[in-house]
């Protein structure tokens, strides 16, 4: 079982890899800026011919939808991927769930997991507590 929480475990690298998302966002705007001026660029006679201003606007209404698109991408995965992502307050390092138990600290017997991202999560109370016979605090 550890071979597939360590197979599921985020590499350190991924996080960093996000920015190809951006990279590809900066290479459409540079693509269709070329691609436009190389289009006004053709010699008169073959632009009499193409409708310049339908080109020119589909190819700006591709590389927006294409450049939102993208970056959404790269917000997206940023975001999942953020390393110092907010945890709840008890998650705790640990190796087993035999370490999840030693930090609860509790007097009673209960099952916790260690998780895939090596935090403590999962506490299960057995409820088998016997009481010490002093209900004075009642």
């Amino acid at each position: 079982m550890d071979t597939v929480f360590y197979m599921l475990e985020t590499p350190s690298w991924a996080y960093d890899f996000c920015y190809y998302y951006a990279f590809v966002a900066a290479i459409v705007v540079v693509m269709t800026v070329y691609s436009i001026v190389k289009l006004f660029r053709l010699p008169a006679p073959v632009r009499k011919f193409l409708p310049l201003t339908q080109l020119t606007l589909s190819m700006v209404l591709s590389a927006i939808v294409s450049v939102v698109l993208t970056l959404m991408q790269f917000w997206i995965c940023r975001g999942a991927l953020q390393p110092t992502a907010k945890l709840e307050k008890f998650a705790a390092n640990c190796q087993s769930g035999e370490d999840c138990t030693a930090i609860m600290g509790t007097p009673q017997p209960s099952y916790s997991e260690c998780g895939a991202r090596k935090k403590c999560g999962g506490y299960v109370m057995q409820n088998n507590m016997e009481s010490n016979g002093d209900l004075s605090g009642f």
